[in-house]
């Protein structure tokens, strides 16, 4: 917000200086500071269903809708291990397969009808089904909703369907440079997780119906589950409806398993691929997200690689016009560490010098501290975005539905705000010298090795990653 102030009154000032110059009482743009915007908190009213699901509840009588999001601990880490793929195939076809009484047409034809939806989303966690209606059609809704949660019918032919698109795409996986670099790039920074775990055509034609029954009995049980609903409705009248349509769901126990941390192999894991471009990601483990060190590592994170004046586009890209595109960020990790990485898209024949600009900028973040002035920007651009975390209702009620899903104290986020408003220049060469270590870097190239500017093999030991 201060610097489209600091535009708008800059241009103001050029134009008064073509009709004869600044008026003497103005002040000088770059100079004028501004107090921090400081949104309003909104927080949800909380309530327990009789079968234990947590409720959180914001009324907005603004427009006759409803939206609702439940969560659920039933993410992709949580697959069989042979199973590879089947969290995706599962959320698809809990949706698209039928639910209770109703066949697949017939759900989707009614919701086209009410002009409403009902879907279902999965990531490495969490699997959510959500869905948006107008309020008079709300009851009608919330049947199908709570039928696609509870009783979904993952009919043979959807499933067979979803099966059929997920191994067209791994047959088409390797057709684009960047998403097999970032495939690889996961795969090996997170050796020996689950969130490392790339499907193939031998994992997903082994998932059955029953597999995505037994997936959904192990994981749906209401006592575990969060939901966050928001719109034109009275507290009290959608706690009566929920308990309506969710109160036969019968509790359970549900028993996650443990993993150990990622132990990644250091080295440069080169792929062969003919192209004009090298794509390039580095990086290592360092903490899980919020713990003591992150807030550090993501306003460092911010320094090497957010935005034009960050050091890896200043650097390789404006000084020497070496990459496309290039970036970095310190990946948040809840359970698991997160990894603060790097990457660029570069021209082919650069490759090896676009690695070692890239190397030059993590060592000199560990050997000198950062400018103050360069450390006030950077801080800025986080503490101006907060005000993008109250963009709706909903998503503040998703927001704390999720925190307390991942066991987060609810004052996460204004911890994490007073640490970057604290931290000095040695605090972040403290912590990038703590966190961050090149030497061990997993290093991921996809590119043509015959148009290389000098063999990765004189940067360091080499594993050769084929193609599958």
């Amino acid at each position: 917000m201060r610097a489209l102030w600091m535009i708008a009154l800059a241009l103001l000032a050029s134009l008064a200086l073509g009709q004869g110059g600044v008026p003497a009482d103005w002040p000088d743009p770059f100079k004028l500071q501004f107090q921090r915007l400081q949104p309003a908190a909104i927080q949800p009213t909380r309530a327990q269903l009789s079968n234990g699901v947590t409720v959180l509840l914001i009324e907005d009588r603004s427009l006759p809708f409803v939206t609702g999001r439940i969560y659920l601990r039933a993410g992709a880490i949580y697959e069989p291990a042979d199973k590879v793929g089947l969290s995706g195939i599962f959320a698809s076809v809990m949706r698209t397969g039928g639910a209770g009484n109703r066949t697949p047409d017939q759900i989707d034809e009614i919701l086209e009808t009410l002009a409403a939806s009902v879907s279902v989303s999965t990531d490495n966690l969490f699997t959510s089904v959500a869905f948006n209606t107008l309020t008079e059609n709300l009851d009608q809704v919330l049947e199908i909703w709570a039928d696609v949660l509870i009783r979904p019918r993952f009919a043979q032919e959807r499933l067979d369907l979803e099966k059929g698109r997920a191994l067209e795409a791994i047959r088409r996986r390797n057709d684009q440079p960047t998403q097999i670099a970032v495939r690889e790039f996961v795969r090996r920074i997170n050796e020996g997780h689950p969130a490392g775990n790339v499907s193939s055509a031998a994992s997903i034609q082994s998932i059955t119906q029953a597999d995505l029954q037994a997936f959904h009995q192990r994981f749906f049980k209401p006592n575990v589950a969060v939901l966050a609903i928001t719109g034109d409705f009275s507290t009290q009248e959608m706690l009566a409806r929920l308990e309506r349509v969710l109160g036969g769901w019968a509790r359970g126990e549900v028993s996650l398993p443990s993993f150990a941390p990622p132990s990644p192999k250091p080295g440069i894991y080169f792929v062969q691929k003919e192209t004009n471009q090298s794509v390039i990601y580095m990086g290592n483990p360092t903490v899980t997200a919020y713990a003591p060190g992150y807030s550090e590592l993501d306003l460092l994170s911010r320094v090497l690689g957010d935005g034009f004046n960050s050091r890896l586009f200043v650097e390789v890209r404006t000084k020497r016009g070496l990459a496309y595109a290039t970036g970095g960020a310190q990946s948040q990790g809840f359970g698991w560490p997160g990894f603060f990485y790097g990457a660029s898209i570069s021209r082919v024949e650069k490759t090896a010098e676009v690695i070692e600009l890239m190397l030059a900028q993590f060592r000199d973040l560990r050997e000198r501290p950062v400018s103050q002035e360069e450390l006030e920007l950077f801080r800025n651009n986080i503490l101006n975005a907060e005000v993008f975390r109250f963009t709706s209702r909903q998503a503040v009620a998703e927001r704390i539905a999720r925190t307390q899903m991942l066991g987060l104290p609810p004052d996460y986020y204004e911890q994490y705000v007073r640490q970057i408003q604290a931290a000095t220049p040695a605090d972040l060469q403290r912590v990038m010298q703590q966190f961050v270590r090149p030497e061990q870097f997993v290093i991921v190239v996809v590119g043509d090795r015959r148009q290389f500017d000098k063999p990765l093999s004189s940067l360091g030991n080499v594993i050769e990653v084929p193609l599958e």
